[in-house]
C-alpha cells in the first residue's frame, strides 16, 4: 500500500510524518511542501533543499534561485530575476530561466508565458512546441489543454490545434476522450457530455439552475412593482415587515433580501459609498458586504436612523415567508423563523397593512423542491 505523508508542527517549525506514524523529517524547518514526484521541497532560513521519502537530502540547502517549485515529471521550476526555468533532481539547470512565468510540467509539457501575457507550451528541452498565442492556457491533461479568456473556453491538442472551439462557459476534466461542457444560450444554461472530435449528448442537469434564475428574475420584477406601489402611497419604510426583511446582520445570505434591497437601493438617495437615505421620510440605511468564507459574501443592511413616517405596516409574523431561500452555514436556527414559499406570498406579506393583518399568521410550508435544497433553501 502506498505510504502517505503529513505535515506536522512543533511550535513554529514543520516536519513530515508517514501514515505509519514514523517521523520522516523532524520538525526543525520553516516549511515543507507536500510530497511530489518522490521529493519534499524544504525551506529553512530562506534556503531551499529537497529531501527524499527517507528524509535524506538529495539537493542541499542553497539560495541560487529566488523561488523553488515542486518536482513533477522529473523537473522543478525555479526563478531568478523574475525569470523562470527548470532544474533536474541532481540540481542541474536543464532549462535556463527565460520565461516570464512557468507552470509545473504535466503530461510532458509545461505552460509558459511571455512579456505580452501570452501563453504557450514547452517540452522538457525548453523548446517552444506551442507558440505564444493564448490569453489563458491550463496544464495539459490526457493530451489536451483548456484555453480561453476566462469567460468562454475551448480545447487544444499537443500540436496546438483547436479540437474544441471556444464556445463553452465551462469545460471539465477529460476522460476517455470525453468531457463535460456547459453553454449559456441567452439566459438558459445547458450541460452535456462532449466527445472530442464528435458530438454532444445534452442532459437536463442544469434545469434547476434555469428554474431558480427565472424565479429570481420574476422576484425582482415583483419587488420593483411592490416598491413603486408603496411610494405612491408613502414609502416602503412605513412597513415594519419591509424594514425587518431589509435589515440583515447574520453570517448567512438571505437571497430574497439581497434582491429586494438591490431594487430598493435604486430609489434611495446616496449619502456616501455605504449610506443611503429614503427621499420621502429620511430613514437611513447602511449597507456592507461581509466575507464570511471564501465562498460566501453576505449583504448586511442596518437602519441607522428612523425617518419621519407613520407606521402603517402589519406586525412581523412569527414565521416569515421567503421565496429564493438562504445559503451559508448553520441554518438550523433559522428554520423556525423562515419558511419556503413563492414570490407572490412574500410580496403580499411585505405589503400587508395593519388593518388587514392577522397576527402571527402561520404560513403553510410546502414540500421543498430539489432546486430549493440545492441552493440551501429551507
Amino acid at each position: 500500500m502506498e505510504i502517505e505523508y503529513f505535515q506536522f508542527n512543533k511550535k513554529d517549525k514543520m516536519g513530515i510524518l508517514s501514515s505509519k506514524k514514523q517521523t520522516v523529517i523532524p520538525a526543525i524547518y520553516d516549511f515543507i511542501e507536500p510530497f511530489s514526484d518522490g521529493l519534499f521541497n524544504v525551506t529553512n532560513n530562506n534556503l531551499h533543499a529537497y529531501f527524499d521519502a527517507n528524509g535524506k537530502i538529495i539537493i542541499p540547502f542553497q539560495n541560487k534561485y529566488e523561488s523553488y517549485g515542486n518536482f513533477t515529471e522529473g523537473l522543478a521550476r525555479v526563478s531568478v530575476n523574475d525569470k523562470w526555468g527548470y532544474i533536474d533532481k541532481t540540481g542541474i539547470e536543464i532549462i535556463e530561466p527565460q520565461f516570464h512565468f512557468a507552470n509545473e510540467f504535466a503530461d510532458e509539457f509545461a505552460i509558459v508565458r511571455n512579456n505580452e501575457n501570452k501563453h504557450g507550451a514547452i517540452d522538457k528541452t525548453g523548446q517552444l512546441i506551442i507558440d505564444y498565442q493564448f490569453s489563458y492556457l491550463t496544464n495539459f491533461e490526457n493530451g489536451y489543454a483548456k484555453f480561453g479568456d476566462l469567460k468562454t473556453y475551448g480545447l487544444i491538442d499537443k500540436t496546438g490545434k483547436i479540437v474544441v472551439p471556444q464556445d463553452y462557459i465551462f469545460i471539465g476534466e477529460i476522460e476517455n476522450n470525453k468531457v463535460k461542457v456547459q453553454v449559456l444560450e441567452g439566459e438558459i444554461y445547458k450541460e452535456g457530455e462532449l466527445t472530442i472530435g464528435g458530438s454532444i449528448e445534452w442532459n437536463n442537469n442544469l434545469d434547476h439552475v434555469n428554474e431558480f434564475n427565472l424565479k429570481r428574475k420574476q422576484f425582482a420584477t415583483l419587488a420593483e412593482d411592490l416598491i413603486q406601489s408603496m411610494y405612491k402611497e408613502g414609502c416602503p419604510c412605513e412597513y415594519q415587515r419591509f424594514r425587518n426583511f431589509i435589515e440583515w446582520d447574520k453570517p448567512n445570505s438571505l437571497l430574497d433580501q439581497e434582491v429586494l434591497f438591490s431594487i430598493f437601493l435604486k430609489n434611495l438617495e446616496k449619502i456616501d459609498d455605504d449610506t443611503y437615505s429614503c427621499k420621502k421620510c429620511g430613514t437611513t440605511y447602511f449597507k456592507s458586504w461581509e466575507e464570511y468564507s471564501i465562498a460566501l459574501q453576505v449583504l448586511n443592511v442596518k437602519i441607522t436612523k428612523n425617518g419621519n413616517f407613520i407606521e402603517k405596516g402589519a406586525n412581523i409574523n412569527s414565521i416569515i415567508p421567503i421565496s429564493l431561500g438562504l445559503s451559508g452555514y448553520d441554518l438550523s436556527k433559522l428554520r423556525k423563523i423562515y419558511q419556503q414559499t413563492d414570490n407572490e406570498t412574500v410580496m403580499n406579506y411585505l405589503k400587508e397593512i395593519q388593518s388587514n393583518s392577522s397576527i402571527n399568521t402561520i404560513i403553510q410550508k410546502p414540500e421543498p423542491t430539489w432546486w430549493q435544497k440545492l441552493f440551501g433553501s429551507i
